[in-house]
Order: C-alpha cells, then structure tokens, then sequence
C-alpha cells in the first residue's frame, strides 16, 4: 500500500460541511475554546509496512550506550504523518502556512535571531529548533529533550519522536494508537496555533517541562500565565532561589551576544510592590556581583548594558515604593564608584532607549 494510510475509526464524529478551507479554519479556532465536548475517537490504525522497518531499526537505538543505530532525518520522516493523523483525530487544526509561519517566528523569536542559527536547521520535510546550541548536544536528534521539530507539510510541533511512543504494533503492517495516551502533544499544538486556552490548563495541569521550556529554553514571553507560572516558581526558595532569575533573563546567543528578555523584567516589574521585591532585589544584587567576580563571562560593556536594563525598571519602583528593606540609591549611581565611565558608556548609547534610565541620566 506504499506510503498511503488507511484509517480505521474506531468512533466516527460528525463530517464536515463543503466550506472553504479558510472558512473552516476561522471558525474552528474561534469556538475551540468555548464548544462543549464532542465524542472523540478513541484509537487509529494505521496500514503502513514501512513504518515496521523503521520501527525495527530505531529498536537498536544508541540512546543509552550500545546501541548501533542512531537517529536520522528518515526516522523523522516516518513518524511526520503518524503524528499529523493523531493531531487531526484530536481536533487539531492547521493554521494557513503564512498564519503558522508567523506564529512559529512569534513563539520561537530567539531561535530565529541572526546570531541564533546554531539553534535552526532546516531538513526536507522538517525544522529542527534546538532548545539550546546544537554545539552542546551529542546529536543533531537528541532524545528526551525539549527540542522542537516543526513540520513543514502538516503545520505543526512535535518532540523527537519514536514510532514505540506513538503506538503499538498488531503485526507487521497494522499500527494502533490510543489517543487518550496523545493529549499532550496535541494540547501543545492547540494551545499555540489553535489558540486554546484550555489546552493550557491540560498541559499546566499535567506539569508538562515543555510549558515552562517556552519560557526559559526559548524566551516565549507573551503569554501572562506562563510568564506567571515560570517566575513565581522564583519565589518559593528563598534569596538563593530568588538570585537565579538572572539566568533566564540574560542570555547568549549562538554568537556569545548578550540577549535581554525585557518581558520578563517587566513582570519583576508589574509584580513588585512596597513589601514583595524579592525579584528585583535579586537583581539589582545580581549587578553588583558581576562588578564584584572579574572571573564572570560578561564584559565591561554587557555589565554596564545589564544594569541600565535592571535601573530602568528599579529607578520607578523606588519612587513609587522604595524605603525601610529597600536599596538607598538607584543603581547607576550606586555602581560609579567602582566604574567611572558608566555613565559616559550610557550617554553614547543613548542610554539603550531605557525611558527611566534616560530620564534620570540624561538630566
């Protein structure tokens, strides 16, 4: 039967009128979020003799030393149409490739920075978008991991796959997939390209690492409930805790430049008050150790830029709130004495466009 799938449906839903594939698309992502439960299938099988062979090579996997088969573009290729029908039985709807193009560069912004694209490859039928550089993996397909393959002919993300974790086999050309066993996957999908709200509480409620990896790992900082749920986790651990928040903000590209999330200084920012400013105090400490450890891997210059980042959302909430528990001066004037020039360096960077920094500064 070659490459073609027969699908056997186990619970048949309801067809779908003669619409236009835009018109279809339009108002299945508008009411996804607010229609009622619909009966679903409950598992595929899939017709597929290939997919056998494939399976049968990936069983010889050196994911855990020994094996003598490593994974290749083919195996990606395998599982691609596997997963699009698991997608398309749980509801999932393609966006337009221009509408999923633009997401895909919306959500996954700091891969496809110039300096990033050590964290990008393009295959045939796929993407890859490495969580991290690829310099730092044994394998251009590392299992268990948060890295992203982004499929070009279906529209949609997936983990790494293997054919074992997408189904079973009933012999050598029948393969069946329970569906119930799938909802993370395609509550990812949905979430970010259906726009499904309540696919985000499944996949916060399930504690799925992939939620806050689009946060920390890939700088996705649009959404409040994530940022909410990454950042108040900073909160739970005391001053120790609290002092690593610097890690998920200031980052390094694949060429070593430094990366600022300011979505998320501004959450520091818009959760800081007169008697709650862990974060902030975090990181304003966290500036003056870099000035303090010449051993650090920032330069002068970046430390000068980080603590322009940090002034700008620190010099309004000391106004507004600062006091008894609080830094006495702003940062910059705080820093002078041990760097003369930063207020020189600031001026000729025109004070990086920083509103509160520029304000006070620039006087």
């Amino acid at each position: 039967m070659g490459n073609k799938f027969l699908i056997i449906i186990a619970i048949v839903t309801g067809s779908m009128g003669c619409q236009s594939a835009a018109t279809q698309h339009k108002q299945a992502a508008d009411t996804l979020s607010q229609a009622p439960a619909q009966p679903q299938q409950q598992e595929l099988v899939i017709t597929n003799p290939e997919l056998k062979k494939q399976a049968d090579m990936q069983a010889h996997l050196d994911d855990e030393g020994g094996g003598s088969y490593h994974y290749q573009e083919q195996d990606m290729n395998a599982a691609l149409p596997v997963i699009a029908e698991i997608l398309k039985a749980k509801g999932y709807v393609p966006p337009a490739k221009d509408i999923f193009q633009k997401k895909l560069q919306e959500i996954f912004a700091e891969n496809f920075l110039p300096g990033n694209s050590c964290r990008v490859k393009e295959y045939g039928k796929f993407t890859m978008l490495w969580e991290g550089p690829l310099s730092n993996k044994d394998y251009q397909f590392p299992l268990m991991t948060d890295d992203i393959s982004v499929s070009k002919e279906y529209q949609f993300i997936t983990h790494i796959p293997l054919i074992s974790g997408l189904g079973t086999f009933t012999d050598n050309e029948h393969f069946k997939i329970d569906l119930a066993e799938k909802q993370t996957l395609v509550s990812i999908n949905k979430y970010l390209f259906n726009d499904s709200k309540a696919d985000l509480d499944t996949l916060i409620q399930k504690n799925d690492a992939f939620v806050t990896a689009l946060v920390k790992s890939y700088g996705y900082t649009k959404d409040p409930k994530l940022n909410d749920l990454v950042m108040k986790e900073f909160l739970t651990g005391g001053d120790d805790h609290a002092a690593t928040v610097a890690g998920i903000i200031f980052r390094r590209d694949c060429k070593q430049q430094l990366v600022i999330r300011e979505g998320l200084l501004n959450w520091v920012k818009d959760h800081t008050n007169k008697d709650e400013h862990q974060l902030l105090d975090a990181l304003y400490n966290f500036v003056f150790k870099l000035y303090e450890d010449n051993n650090n891997d920032y330069t002068l210059n970046e430390k000068r830029k980080i603590a322009a980042y940090v002034d700008n959302i620190f010099i309004p909430l000391h106004d507004k709130f600062g006091g008894p528990g609080w830094p006495s001066t702003e940062l910059i004037f705080n820093l002078e004495p041990r760097d003369k020039g930063i207020q020189d360096y600031l001026k000729q960077q025109n004070y990086f466009n920083l509103p509160a920094v520029k304000d006070l500064y620039g006087e």
